[in-house]
C-alpha cells in the first residue's frame, strides 16, 4: 500500500512527500524515488510526517534527490517551513480528511486539521 503522496507544490519547486498513513513513508524510499525519477525531477525534498509524528520538532525532514536515488545519509531534521509551503499542506489535509481520521493523531491534532485552524498562520521561514 503506498504511504504517500508526492506533492507538486505551487509556491515552490520543491517536492514534498506527505504521508497519507500513521506509517513514516521512509521506508519506501525506493518506491519515492522510482517515482521521482519517472517525472524527471532533480533537486530538494521535503517530507511532512505530521500524520506519524504530529506537531513535533521532527515533523518536517528534507534531503536531495539526484534523478536516480534519495540522499538517505543526508537527512536533516527542518525546524520552521515557509508559510505559503504550510498553507498548501494544511490545504492539501482539509481536502483528504481520509487521511486524517484514519491516522493515529489526537483529536485535537485532528481538529486543527480538518478545520484549517493553522491556515494563514505567521511561522518562521528557514525551509
Amino acid at each position: 500500500m503506498k504511504r504517500y503522496h508526492i506533492l507538486d507544490l505551487k509556491s515552490d519547486s520543491r517536492k514534498v512527500v506527505v504521508a497519507t498513513t500513521y506509517a513514516s513513508p521512509l521506508s519506501q524510499m525506493h518506491f519515492i524515488a522510482r517515482e521521482l525519477k519517472s517525472i524527471g525531477y532533480k533537486g530538494e525534498v521535503i517530507f511532512d510526517l505530521v500524520l506519524s509524528n504530529g506537531f513535533s520538532s521532527n515533523r518536517f525532514l528534507k534531503t536531495d534527490f539526484d534523478e536516480e536515488q534519495l540522499n538517505i545519509g543526508k537527512i536533516e531534521v527542518v525546524s520552521k517551513v515557509k508559510r505559503n509551503i504550510l498553507d498548501e499542506l494544511y490545504l492539501f489535509f482539509y481536502d483528504h480528511p481520509e487521511y486524517i481520521k484514519e491516522s493515529s493523531l489526537p483529536e485535537p491534532q485532528q481538529y486543527v486539521l480538518l478545520n484549517k485552524v493553522l491556515f494563514g498562520e505567521k511561522t518562521g521561514t528557514t525551509c
